[in-house]
């Protein structure tokens, strides 16, 4: 078995790909749901074609929690029955997303209460049905989406209050931890590529250095609470002030768990920031690039990991592949424990310019492929290393990693 076609806790190096599958409700009561808007609802069978032709087998797949359970009856798998199917026929390997900030209608946001038991009844009812799905991100993104929905106010809830913020990180980390239990129950050889922002906070003035502690230390909270350890001291005075209580903390630290898991790193070029005296943050003007930051998240998981979300839109499109894999390749030469690399997604996405927050049908042309389902350049070049990976050959592609070629503006992770 060549190097492409392993993904274990212990082993392997893939190269991966993924269907936007977003699906946050944003202001008026709008569902925006990328499944739909990027047109995969409805061509499938022709995206899982087009991806097992360039040679990719893993491919990150969303599940629509919301359709799946719509509040009322039992739930509904028709959609996602012949999606699967059509997954498997086509000799492609699902990496199941469960939820992608996306949640059903009746609950009251990501930080609703209701809602880990209501995942984690969906999650046993999906790995039940599907016995023969082995991988998972079981809740994508919990601490962005928690950000997203309770912080910055822009899905789901839309608040924007440190109280909101913890509750919603409660909720969606809860729902990993009872989420992935059901799943390992079933499925005992299950893993799980838990993945989060791969992130980092600088100061931009002095004055900025205790906020940047903080924020550097919260970037970890979500992998924390379900790896069942304890969060740096910042961060949990943070959570403790802001309603989380000793005994939440401590069901955590019994029920949490790293059994089978490689934390799942998404990196963005608007990853890295620049904090003001203030508090307010842009994107830093000099990147210290995945390899580096890879490096920080190790030091501190200590458990293996992948690259499992990158993208670029523009004119820089084929550096920033370059630069991306060939970080990838120096951290797995240097024997750090990198079990991938995923190109996320294979279809341009659909308003993330916006944050998914105005539906003005805007292309953003970052995936694989655009909407009509022809190859990107950056897709063909993205083929051709994954054609050569599966016959076990893992090259650079001889980026240049000078700090001037590191000065790009930011982007949106999504």
């Amino acid at each position: 078995m060549t190097a492409a076609n392993a993904l274990e806790v212990g082993s392997g190096f893939v190269v991966a790909t993924g269907l936007e599958c977003s699906a946050p409700l944003v202001g008026g009561g709008l569902r925006q749901d990328e499944l739909r808007k990027t047109g995969h609802w409805d061509r499938y069978e022709e995206d899982f074609a087009l991806i097992a032709g360039m040679g990719v087998r893993f491919v990150r797949y969303g599940i629509p929690f919301h359709v799946v359970d719509a509040g009322a009856g039992p739930f509904d798998w028709d959609w996602t029955d012949r999606a699967l199917q059509a997954l498997r026929r086509a000799g492609l390997e699902p990496i199941a997303d469960l939820l992608h900030f996306g949640i059903p209608q009746d609950l009251e946001g990501v930080g609703d209460r209701r809602l880990p038991e209501r995942f984690e009844r969906y999650a046993a009812a999906f790995a039940e049905r599907y016995p023969w799905v082995r991988y998972y991100t079981t809740v994508n993104e919990p601490l962005v989406c928690a950000v997203g929905s309770a912080g910055l106010g822009w899905w789901n809830e839309r608040r924007r209050d440190d109280g909101s913020l913890v509750a919603a990180i409660d909720a969606l980390c809860a729902s990993v931890v009872l989420g992935s239990d059901r799943i390992r129950e079933r499925r005992p050889d299950a893993i799980f590529i838990q993945s989060d922002a791969c992130e980092v906070y600088l100061p931009a003035t002095p004055e900025a250095a205790e906020r940047v502690a903080f924020l550097n230390e919260r970037r970890f909270v979500a992998f924390d609470l379900v790896y069942g350890r304890t969060p740096a001291a910042r961060a949990l005075g943070w959570l403790e002030r802001n309603g989380m209580t000793d005994a939440r903390l401590s069901w955590f630290g019994r029920r949490g768990s790293a059994e089978g898991c490689i934390a799942g790193l998404d990196y963005y070029r608007g990853n890295e920031w620049s904090v003001a005296a203030d508090g307010g943050a842009r994107p830093a003007r000099r990147r210290l690039g995945f390899a580096r930051l890879a490096r920080q998240y190790h030091a501190h998981l200590q458990m293996p990991f992948m690259l499992s979300e990158t993208n670029v839109e523009g004119p820089t499109v084929q550096r920033w592949l370059a630069e991306t894999w060939d970080d990838a390749l120096a951290l797995r030469g240097d024997g750090l424990p990198i079990r991938g690399y995923c190109w996320y997604g294979f279809i341009d996405h659909v308003d993330w310019d916006s944050g998914l927050r105005r539906n003005r049908g805007r292309v953003n042309q970052c995936g694989l492929a655009g909407l009509d389902r022809q190859l990107h350049p950056v897709g063909e070049s993205y083929g051709r290393l994954a054609h050569a990976a599966a016959l076990g050959q893992l090259e650079p592609l001889g980026s240049r990693t000078s700090l001037r070629y590191r000065r790009e503006d930011g982007g949106l992770a999504a």
